[in-house]
C-alpha cells in the first residue's frame, strides 16, 4: 500500500508538469494484451543450469500512464520490464532447477495498465490484466549406483546383485521400474526423494549398464550419470609385487576392480609422497607413478571415475588409470578451507551420496573439524551436524551408505571418545554409544554395512552392538562382501579366518584355520582389501604388496 500511494503520487507531480499527455483526461480505462498466453521453461534435471530467461511484450491502450508487472508461482524467480510508448517488454527470469527439484512447476505474470483517474491525476484507474502463465518441467536425475562393480559368476557367467541407487526427484513422479541398459530390475524400492534399492539379475560380464528410472509422469527423459560395470571374477596368482627403489612406507592401500589395478598411497626418501599404480595385464602388475605433495591418502570417487589425493592442504581429483589431473574440474587441486591453526587433512573415505568424508588432524589430543568434499562442486563443505572429532580416521562400507568414525589419542585411554558414523541415507553425522580409543588400525566395513570392525579387534553389527573380538595379534583387518567372513593377518604371518555368524566364544571370535602368507613388512601401517568377488586378498606392507586367495566357503 505504501509504495502504490508513492507511485501515485509521483505520477500526479508528472502530470502537472505536464509530462504526461495522456493526465488529465481522466475515465478511460486502458487496455492491455500480451504477445503470447504462455512462456513454457525446462530443464534436464535439478542439476541443470537454470534456463535462459525469456521475453514477451505487452501492449497497452493511449492514454496509459504507469503499468504494473506481477508475477508468482514457484516457477519465477523474479520479472522485469521496460515501457517504451504503448509496448511493455517483460522479461521473465525461471527459479534454479537446483532450489526447485524435479516436479511440474508453474506460474503467472500479468500486465496492467493504469490511467489517470481525474484531471489532477491524483487517483488512477485500472483497466484488464494481460496474464501470461509459466510453465516448468523439470525430470527427475540419477546420479550414482552403488556398489557400482558387479561380480559375474556362474556358467554363463552373469551377475546379480543388489545397489543402492542415489539422486533426486524419485517421489516427484510415481517410479515405475528401474533399469540397467534397458534390462528391468526384479525388484526396487523407492526409500526417499534421493534414494532407490533395486536388484539386478543376468547381466554379462561388461559394461557400463546405464541405471535409469522410468517414470512415465516425468516431463522429459530421466537423466543418468550412474552406470554398473560388471567385471568376471579375476584370476591372479599368489605373487609378491616389489615397490620401487625409493619407497619408505605405505599409507593407503585400494583395489580398483574395474581396472584391475591396485592403487596406493607411499612416502619416499624424496620426501614427496607418490601415489602408486599396479595394474594387472595378461598375467603380469604393471607399475607407474605420480608425486603428489603433501599426499596423506587417496580414495575412489562414488562412480570410481575420479581418484581423490588428499594432501595435507588440498585435494587433487586424478584420472584412476593415467594418475593425471583431470581438466574437468576447477579449480584442482582444490584448496583446504580455513583450517584451525597448525591442523591439516588426514584421512578420506566416500559415501554413496557423491560426498567424501575427510577428516583432519593435529598434534596432540585436539579437536579439529570433519568436512564433506563434493566431487560433483568440486567443493569442502561442513554440514550443520558435522563434528570436531579428535585426529579422526574413517571406514566406508563398499555400498557407501555407512561411514564409521573412530578418534582419540593414547593419552585417552582411560576415558575413550565416542565412535562416530555418516549415514549417507540423511547426508548427516552422528555420535554412537560405542566408546573406543582408537588405534593404527582404521574401521572396516562390509559391502553393505553389516559388520563394523573397530581397532581391528572389536566386532559391531551396524547398530553399534558389541558381537565379539578378534585377536589381540591382528595387524589388519578385511570382510567378506558377504558379511559373513572376517580375515585378520596375524602377527604370525598367517591369514585367519573367523565366521561372523557363528557367535564369539566366551566373547572372542574362534579361528577357522590359518594360511601362511609372505609377509607384506610389519614396520609400520599394514593394509589388506579383498576384491569384490570374495576371492582374492591384497596385503600391503612397509616393505612389498601380497596376493593371496582367500579362504572361500570356511563361513557360509
Amino acid at each position: 500500500m505504501r509504495f502504490a500511494v508513492r507511485l501515485t503520487r509521483i505520477i500526479a507531480l508528472a502530470c502537472l508538469a505536464g509530462s504526461l499527455s495522456a493526465c488529465g483526461s481522466g475515465n478511460q480505462q486502458p487496455v492491455a494484451s500480451a504477445s503470447t498466453g504462455s512462456i513454457s521453461f525446462s530443464a534436464q534435471s535439478p542439476d541443470a543450469p537454470t534456463p535462459a530467461a525469456q521475453t514477451f511484450t505487452a501492449s497497452v491502450s493511449p492514454g496509459t500512464v504507469s503499468v504494473a508487472v506481477l508475477h508468482g508461482g514457484s516457477a519465477i524467480a523474479g520479472a522485469t520490464y521496460v515501457l517504451s510508448g504503448n509496448t511493455v517488454q517483460v522479461t521473465v527470469d525461471p527459479a534454479s532447477p537446483g532450489t526447485l527439484g524435479a516436479g511440474n512447476f508453474s506460474g503467472t505474470v500479468s500486465v496492467t495498465g493504469y490511467s489517470c483517474g481525474n484531471p489532477s491525476c491524483s487517483q488512477l484507474v485500472s483497466g484488464n490484466s494481460a496474464l501470461v502463465n509459466v510453465s516448468y518441467g523439470i525430470p527427475p536425475i540419477v546420479r550414482y549406483v552403488s556398489p557400482y562393480i558387479g561380480v559375474a559368476t556362474g556358467s554363463p557367467a552373469a551377475a546379480s546383485g543388489t545397489v543402492i541407487i542415489r539422486g533426486r526427484g524419485f517421489d516427484a513422479f510415481p517410479v515405475q521400474n528401474v533399469t540397467f541398459n534397458g534390462t528391468p530390475a526384479p525388484s526396487f524400492s523407492v526409500v526417499s526423494d534421493t534414494e532407490i534399492q533395486a536388484s539386478y539379475a543376468g547381466l554379462a560380464a561388461g559394461g557400463p549398464y546405464t541405471v535409469t528410472i522410468v517414470a512415465p509422469g516425468s516431463p522429459g527423459a530421466v537423466f543418468s550419470e550412474a552406470a554398473l560395470q560388471v567385471v568376471p571374477v579375476p584370476n591372479y596368482a599368489a605373487t609378491t609385487l616389489q615397490y620401487p627403489a625409493g619407497v619408505t612406507g605405505m599409507n593407503q592401500l585400494l583395489y580398483d576392480a574395474g581396472r584391475q589395478a591396485l592403487l596406493l598411497a607411499v612416502s619416499t626418501t624424496s620426501g614427496t609422497p607418490e601415489v602408486l599404480r599396479y595394474a594387472y595385464s595378461t598375467g603380469s602388475w604393471q607399475q607407474s607413478s605420480v608425486p603428489v605433495a603433501g599426499l596423506a591418502d587417496i580414495s575412489l570417487s562414488t562412480q570410481g571415475n575420479e581418484l581423490l589425493a588428499l594432501s595435507q592442504q588440498a585435494l587433487s581429483e586424478l584420472d584412476p588409470a593415467a594418475l593425471t589431473l583431470l581438466s574437468s574440474y576447477t579449480p584442482n587441486p582444490a584448496p583446504a578451507p580455513g583450517l584451525p591453526a597448525n591442523a591439516y587433512f588426514k584421512n578420506l573415505v566416500v559415501a554413496n551420496d557423491g560426498n567424501a568424508v575427510v577428516t583432519t588432524g593435529i598434534a596432540g589430543s585436539t579437536v579439529t573439524p570433519v568436512y564433506l568434499f563434493s566431487a560433483r562442486s568440486p567443493a569442502f563443505t561442513q554440514p550443520s551436524t558435522a563434528p570436531s572429532l579428535d585426529n579422526a580416521t574413517p571406514g566406508a562400507s563398499a555400498d557407501g551408505s555407512l561411514v564409521t568414525l573412530a578418534e582419540g589419542d593414547p593419552s585417552l585411554a582411560s576415558n575413550p571418545p565416542a565412535a562416530y558414523e555418516y549415514t549417507a541415507a540423511s547426508e548427516s553425522f552422528s555420535a554412537t554409544t560405542t566408546l573406543i580409543n582408537q588405534n593404527q588400525i582404521a574401521p572396516v566395513l562390509d559391502r553393505s554395512a553389516v559388520h563394523v570392525v573397530l581397532n581391528g579387534t572389536s566386532v559391531y553389527n551396524n547398530a553399534f552392538n558389541y558381537l565379539g573380538s578378534l585377536p589381540g595379534t591382528t595387524l589388519a583387518v578385511a570382510l567378506s562382501p558377504d558379511s559373513n567372513c572376517a580375515y585378520t593377518y596375524d602377527s604370525s604371518g598367517q591369514i585367519l579366518t573367523f565366521n561372523l555368524n557363528a557367535g564369539a566364544s566366551g566373547g572372542s571370535f574362534v579361528s577357522l584355520g590359518g594360511t601362511p602368507v609372505s609377509s607384506p613388512g610389519t614396520a609400520g601401517l599394514v593394509k589388506m582389501v579383498i576384491s569384490p568377488d570374495g576371492g582374492t586378498l591384497f596385503l600391503a606392507g612397509s616393505s612389498q604388496i601380497v596376493v593371496a586367495a582367500a579362504p572361500l566357503n570356511l563361513c557360509n
